[in-house]
């Protein structure tokens, strides 16, 4: 019993560290990710990504490289620029890069894994992604026209400052939040363990860099994990002797990719962009993860490491508290939305469907907008947690919306 306790004080003070060591960082990156989602949004991407050249595939992944998406929540924004008339190499650029990095992961890894890997993290998602959606154009067969601009719903920019800075605190503190709470929870819980549960140098003295990089690739593949969660397991397998190479291989293909993305890429965009998407990278990850293997043999232990689990500074105690204090009413606010019950006076004029697929607020908001711009929808709600689709309207064609919420990815029951 004595041990059991001993091993809980260890989980949560290594816990409550980790916490404090990532909290500024992401605090800062939620500011800046509501400052960034006032002035960029889907429409301003996709007017400049709709040719099968070098630029847009380039603008597509620069576009992409801040834009703080999961890999889940990146599939309705490249579903919607794809039906916007954005080339299949564009999109694939766009899918590639975006779920690698975000201004709020960019600045964690500064905080915690140091400069060079700040620059490194992103640079790699560029070339990365201007690699596969080249490779994509080369090979894509189809005759790329541009489609005809459908009927979207009128958005309102000419907002006051005020309202500017409502929206952005919204976002940065509320959305966002609530959309990575969850995985960042699992991953703070899953690198808390690692770091005390798993034997020092085990993992570097059993297996070679050669088995060890593709062995982390596979894991990564299926494994869903957002660009700023991966990086407190980051941290715990390069404290247990795991090479710097191979724990970029899971930062950048374990973002990326994921079971459930995976199926709707292929949805999408088809078996043989699924296949040229999953190819480029990993091969795009090992070698990145083989370079930084030879190029940089310093003590990877020490990276990012070098507190003592000592805080002391009372402004680190502060952001720790704030920090959970904007995560535990993110979700609760979520939870708290999704358990509203639907009202309206007349029944008869409200369909209620089922979709599936949908996993943060990026993906309710896609469906919630392809609804209103495809049929006589006068109000639409979406639960997340159960997925139901309330739409409100007269003479609603549940075929139409059906098709337009499935051109996103999803799939409607």
């Amino acid at each position: 019993m004595n041990i059991l306790f001993d091993y809980l004080v260890l989980f949560f003070n290594e816990a409550w560290s980790m916490t404090i060591d990532m909290s500024p960082y992401l605090l800062i990156g939620m500011l800046v990710s509501g400052v960034i989602s006032i002035y960029v949004n889907d429409d301003f991407v996709s007017k400049h990504i709709g040719s099968r050249n070098f630029n847009s595939v380039f603008k597509a992944t620069i576009f992409g490289i801040p834009l703080p998406l999961c890999s889940c929540g990146v599939i309705p924004v490249a579903a919607t620029l794809r039906s916007s008339g954005a080339s299949k190499g564009s999109t694939v650029s766009f899918l590639v890069s975006t779920p690698q990095t975000g201004v709020d992961s960019i600045l964690l890894t500064y905080g915690m894994l140091g400069p060079a890997m700040a620059v490194f993290r992103p640079l790699a998602a560029l070339i990365s992604g201007v690699l596969s959606g080249l490779a994509v154009n080369i090979y894509d067969e189809e005759n790329h026209e541009h489609p005809k601009t459908k009927n979207t719903i009128e958005r309102k920019h000419n907002f006051q400052t005020l309202d500017k800075v409502r929206s952005a605190m919204k976002y940065g503190f509320v959305t966002l939040p609530s959309d990575i709470a969850v995985p960042l929870f699992q991953g703070l819980v899953i690198a808390t363990l690692i770091s005390i549960l798993l034997p020092p140098d085990l993992i570097a003295e059993n297996f070679s860099d050669m088995i060890l990089l593709p062995a982390m690739l596979l894991i990564s593949i299926p494994l869903y994990v957002c660009a700023t969660a991966s990086i407190p397991i980051a941290l715990a397998l390069m404290s247990k002797g795991v090479t710097l190479g191979a724990v970029f291989v899971f930062l950048m293909a374990g973002p990326a990719t994921n079971a459930s993305s995976i199926t709707i890429i292929k949805k999408i965009l088809g078996k043989k962009v699924l296949l040229q998407y999953l190819i480029m990278i990993s091969l795009t990850s090992l070698l990145f993860g083989f370079l930084l293997d030879i190029f940089f043999k310093f003590d990877i232990i020490n990276i990012g490491m070098n507190h003592s689990h000592e805080h002391g500074a009372y402004w680190q105690v502060f952001s720790g508290f704030l920090f959970l204090i904007v995560m535990i009413n993110a979700y609760v606010s979520k939870k708290t939305n999704s358990m509203v019950k639907v009202k309206s006076q007349n029944r008869e004029s409200m369909l209620s469907i089922e979709v599936e697929g949908m996993t943060c607020n990026h993906c309710a908001s896609s469906v919630k907008n392809a609804v209103l711009g495809s049929s006589n929808a006068k109000e639409v709600q979406v639960d997340l947690s159960s997925g139901e689709v309330s739409i409100f309207g007269e003479d609603i064609n549940r075929d139409e919306i059906k098709a337009s919420i499935e051109s996103l990815g999803f799939s409607v029951k």
